[in-house]
């Protein structure tokens, strides 16, 4: 059993409510990594009220929704949403439990639009990449080629590259494993033949430790530790200068992500220029990039209408329902 499906993870009469709560709901297939963390938080917060029954008020619920100083609006989103998935779990066990008030909208939802990178772009930011100078000690010269390149090519999430092991990378086959990653959920990544002889370079000269170890990461630094995300967005950010390619600070693009959504928008494009069926096409990228639902792939038509006009035309059928609102996975 997981330490966060404990009760003494949390604190508060509510412990093990909220570690059952979330046994509950990985019994369902839901990875639920971030929950824990925003309960165990909200578990601090009634332990400091002085809470001793199983009911939470009006007042301390709207104390704890409140938006903190310096919260971005959609980490806010984040832990109201989680806070009230608990809520309504007590609530179906009759326990007396307020709600969190419906938030006022007055347009400070996060409004940022994913980047599409065009073609140019994309030879410039692989130009940049070859040219990278470093010290003699950092990989990143030699790992972060071969990384955007990956990240485009299959539209992996930057963390499900960074945690793809030897044993999952078969170059032989040109296909990667890819383990639990969002939504827990594993799924096998085509590579195209051209990109498993640039990883198969990469992987016979870079210097590496425990080479025999199937369960080592096949990107790490030279010593053998993991590389973070926190790394290659830094090396990203300069990388982006060496191309010319603008970037518009914290909180707008481009970003590493960006790569994804851009490999997501020309094979959708590439598949309705082949003749693709939407009804096959959608489902098939929705596999694919492993998303939950076809929901989060359809998202990607509203992204290229200025790019490829006769996409959304040839996928309104299927997607004019699923277009407006929601996030990108």
């Amino acid at each position: 059993m997981r330490i966060d499906e404990q009760a003494s993870y949390y604190e508060s009469i509510f412990a093990e409510h909220m570690a059952a709560f979330v046994r509950y709901k990985r019994a369902q297939r839901l990875s639920y990594t971030a929950v824990p963390r925003t309960l165990r938080a909200f578990s601090r917060f009634i332990a400091s009220t002085g809470q001793t029954e199983i009911a939470i008020s009006q007042e301390h619920v709207d104390q704890w929704c409140r938006r903190r100083p310096n919260e971005r609006a959609s980490n806010q989103r984040n832990r109201v949403a989680y806070t009230n998935q608990f809520l309504n779990y007590l609530a179906a066990q009759d326990f007396p439990v307020a709600f969190p008030r419906p938030p006022k909208r007055r347009g400070d939802r996060d409004s940022f639009t994913p980047y599409v990178f065009t073609r140019r772009e994309l030879d410039r930011l692989f130009a940049a990449c070859a040219g990278l100078k470093a010290k003699s000690s950092s990989v990143m010269p030699v790992l972060l080629p071969v990384l955007i390149r990956l990240l485009y090519g299959c539209g992996l999430r930057v963390s499900e590259a960074l945690n793809l092991t030897r044993g999952d990378v078969d170059l032989n086959n040109c296909c990667l494993t890819v383990r639990h990653a969002k939504y827990d959920q594993d799924r096998l990544v085509p590579l195209s033949s051209s990109l498993a002889d640039i990883m198969r370079r990469y992987d016979a000269t870079a210097p590496r430790l425990f080479t025999a170890d199937r369960d080592t990461r096949f990107f790490t630094h030279n010593d053998g530790r993991p590389v973070t995300s926190d790394s290659i967005y830094r090396w990203f950010r300069k990388t982006l200068w060496a191309a010319g390619i603008s970037h518009g600070g914290r909180g707008h693009g481009p970003r590493v992500h960006d790569l994804r959504h851009t490999f997501a928008v020309y094979s959708l494009q590439g598949l309705v220029n082949q003749g693709a069926d939407g009804y096959w096409a959608l489902p098939t990228l929705a596999t694919y990039l492993g998303h939950a639902s076809v929901k989060g792939t359809g998202q990607y038509v509203r992204l290229i209408p200025d790019m490829f006009p006769e996409v959304p035309a040839a996928m309104n059928a299927v997607a004019s329902c699923v277009i407006p609102g929601g996030d990108l996975e």
